[in-house]
């Protein structure tokens, strides 16, 4: 099965992971192929990983608005005038 690299183009797969063993990294394109793994292999508990989610983490924009610089002449709510009226 070709991995793929954009999370919007994923499909299910399967793995088999061997309980006590080093992790599983082949993705079967089906449940059945999964478990002819499973059942080939012996010695370990064999199971079969269904996955069922995919998660992308993205960037994040932070932005301070007390240091930006101000395109208008409106005066911020933490401005203080000369009477206290804040408008």
């Amino acid at each position: 099965m070709t991995v793929t690299r954009d999370i919007t183009e994923m499909k299910p797969f399967w793995m088999v992971y061997g309980l006590g063993q080093r992790e599983s990294t082949y993705q079967h394109g089906t449940e059945a192929r999964a478990l002819r793994e499973a059942e080939v292999r012996h010695g370990v508990t064999f199971v079969v990983l269904e996955a069922t989610q995919a998660v992308r983490t993205r960037r994040l924009d932070h932005f301070d608005l007390r240091t930006a610089p101000h395109t208008d002449d409106r005066r911020t709510r933490h401005d203080v005038s000369e009477d206290d009226i804040p408008f």
